[in-house]
């Protein structure tokens, strides 16, 4: 078989390990949501490499139902990469229901051109046609008009990943959304950067509202996550992992999603048992599927610098205090490199945020062969 460890994009869902929580309090909102027709908000925030997207990509998977039964929930999912306004967000939104509409009638029509039974198949429809004059419609009317005429839809789904780059005005209308009354109820599962939670509290705070008791910071895998990730792409295949091997990928990569694919593509041999000693001669091999990248974040830290960096990340914190820093062996001058290099950054007196993934951290010790105790 081709090699199931992909670091360069998103896990396949069949392929997906770890996260129960939050993929069981998804599962939760969308049971609240059939039964008392009530929309709700999950956030899911962490540093890059974390899994963010293959998350979703798996949530969105576990409601579709399958290829010859979809479920009845529509999803809306985009991913952004640019700065993007309320308006644009109505209208990237009013262009994914109608596509969803369309997409569901071409798949019954499919269905019954090769002569299969639909029994059971509901068409996504639209109680009204969408009129001629939309033009004149802000993008939030023509939102309200297409929710509010859908015929057959259970739940809307709507994903935003990297919704960092939603503006303050199109944030503000992500409340609007998920409370505005409907007849068919909302679920809104975004995305964000590390710091993205603590400015919706910040800056937004009725916005965070709609995410409370489901927001999820996703860091490190657990030793059960890692081996769950590394033995569900082999399922009926003859090739296999030792525990040795599985604690050590725990080990070397900290549990860093990302770090875990890259150990795991280099480490792949077919139809053989992968042990410790091959996980071992494949860490440079990993180091350099993941130097484009890591390779260009911290570019002028020296060697102490790495170690001190790896010594904070260890803390397993994104806000730290100047005596947690030093608890760890991490001097003031140092503090103060780490700063100029952009892996922390003051907040006030005696407190800093990590800004760098600490995930570097550990792909710079494997890259440059230290370890902690150097």
């Amino acid at each position: 078989m081709p090699n199931p460890y992909d670091p360069q994009g998103p896990a396949r869902p069949e392929y997906f390990g770890g996260r129960k929580a939050v993929l069981a309090s998804i599962a939760e909102r969308i049971s609240i949501a059939r039964q008392h027709k009530k929309s709700g908000g999950i956030l899911i925030y962490g540093h890059r490499g974390v899994g963010k997207t293959s998350l979703i990509d798996k949530a969105i998977s576990e409601v579709s139902g399958t290829e010859d039964s979809p479920s009845d929930i529509l999803v809306i999912s985009r991913r952004l990469a640019r700065t993007t306004n309320d308006q644009e967000l109505y209208q990237m939104l009013n262009e994914g229901l109608r596509q969803q509409v369309a997409n569901r009638k071409n798949f019954l029509d499919r269905i019954r051109t090769a002569a299969r039974s639909v029994s059971g198949i509901a068409a996504f429809e639209l109680s009204i046609s969408f009129s001629e004059n939309k033009e004149e419609k802000t993008p939030y009317s023509q939102w309200r008009e297409l929710v509010e005429s859908l015929m057959n839809v259970g739940i809307i789904l709507i994903t935003i990943d990297d919704a960092d780059f939603l503006s303050r005005e199109a944030i503000g209308e992500l409340k609007t959304i998920v409370e505005e009354l409907s007849s068919t109820p909302i679920i809104l599962i975004i995305s964000g950067f590390i710091g993205f939670e603590e400015k919706l509290v910040d800056e937004y705070s009725p916005v965070a509202r709609i995410f409370s008791g489901a927001d999820f910071n996703i860091g490190k895998f657990s030793l059960e996550e890692v081996k769950e990730v590394l033995l569900k792409p082999l399922v009926n295949e003859k090739t296999s992992w030792t525990e040795n091997a599985i604690t050590l990928v725990q080990k070397v990569t900290s549990g860093y999603p990302y770090l875990v694919q890259c150990i795991a593509s280099a480490s792949y041999i077919e139809n053989e048992t992968i042990g410790e000693n091959r996980v071992k001669d494949k860490i440079n091999p990993a180091v350099a599927i993941g130097r484009s990248w890591l390779e260009h974040e911290i570019p002028d830290a020296s060697d102490q610098d790495v170690i001190s960096f790896a010594r904070i990340a260890s803390l397993d914190k994104d806000m730290l205090q100047s005596t947690e820093i030093s608890r760890v062996g991490v001097s003031p001058p140092y503090i103060g490199r780490l700063v100029r290099l952009g892996v922390l950054k003051k907040v006030r007196h005696g407190r800093y945020s990590l800004e760098k993934s600490p995930m570097i951290a550990t792909f710079e010790l494997l890259k440059r062969g230290l370890s902690l105790s150097d």
